[in-house]
């Protein structure tokens, strides 16, 4: 049997409208739908809390990007955020021995002097003994003392007449053209001496047989460089130097390796060979 499209939609309106199919809601059912939504309303409550919790553990985590530990240099680095801690443990961890305290790094200028060591003095470099300078050697006071007027009781410029005076003897003479060369010995001198005599002047040279001292200090043994330290103004001559004694009289010294080996005084005022 064929219905038609208009037939088929009547006949479906008749039944939806047949009070038969109704359904008849219960009485609580506002009640029930309002609980149900109220349900629905705390779940998804529920679910944002969740979510920004673990939004917040994801930051969290993403901000503790590292911890690392320097064990080699006993130091501790710990990144977080962008920044950083740096932990250092005490430096003296030797087995049986106490941890020191650490000292706080100075907060100011007077911080940096107050815990600044104190200065200490370099220390003085000690030299061993050595010989001293030559000039600074100990003066020669040896042998008789040859003054720069004379030796003993006789002076420059006294006759054979004088000197005879003086209680000395004259002996041994040697004439060579106007002075004659005497030695001389006796109570009047410190010790025996060879001098020259001009007949003219008098007594110009006298020359200790015994290396005789000056008031200076040079006397045997001295070297060139002590005789040249007391007399600053000495000069070179052959075989030795000669040293300003008075303004008319002057020192010869002869010299070799060991140094001074003799002394003499002479004259400035004569007519003798030299």
């Amino acid at each position: 049997m064929n219905i038609s499209e208009d037939e088929l939609e009547q006949r479906l309106r008749a039944l939806f409208a047949d009070e038969r199919l109704d359904l008849p809601p219960p009485p609580d059912a506002g009640t029930v739908i309002v609980a149900g939504a109220r349900r629905r309303r705390r779940r998804r409550q529920g679910v944002l809390t969740a979510t920004g919790v673990a939004a917040a553990v994801v930051v969290v985590a993403g901000g503790l990007t590292m911890v690392r530990l320097h064990t080699e240099e006993g130091t501790a680095v710990i990144s977080a955020g962008g920044s950083s801690i740096s932990v250092k443990p005490p430096e003296n961890l030797t087995p049986g021995r106490p941890p020191q305290p650490s000292v706080a790094a100075p907060t100011s200028t007077n911080d940096i002097e107050a815990s600044s060591p104190p200065a200490t003095a370099p220390p003085r470099t000690v030299r061993p003994p050595s010989a001293q300078p030559p000039s600074k050697l100990a003066p020669v006071s040896t042998g008789p003392l040859l003054a720069s007027d004379g030796f003993g009781n006789i002076k420059l410029g006294m006759s054979e007449a004088q000197l005879t005076a003086q209680g000395v003897t004259l002996s041994d003479a040697q004439v060579g053209g106007s002075c004659t060369t005497y030695t001389v010995q006796g109570s009047g001198v410190p010790s025996a001496a060879t001098v020259v005599i001009s007949k003219a002047v008098g007594l110009t040279v006298v020359t200790p047989a015994q290396t005789a001292h000056t008031s200076e200090g040079v006397g045997a043994g001295s070297t060139k460089d002590q005789v040249l330290a007391a007399y600053p103004e000495a000069k070179n001559e052959p075989g030795g130097i000669v040293a300003p004694a008075l303004s008319t009289s002057e020192y010869h010294f002869r010299l070799d390796d060991t140094g001074v080996v003799q002394t003499s005084l002479m004259s400035l005022n004569q007519d003798c060979a030299g």
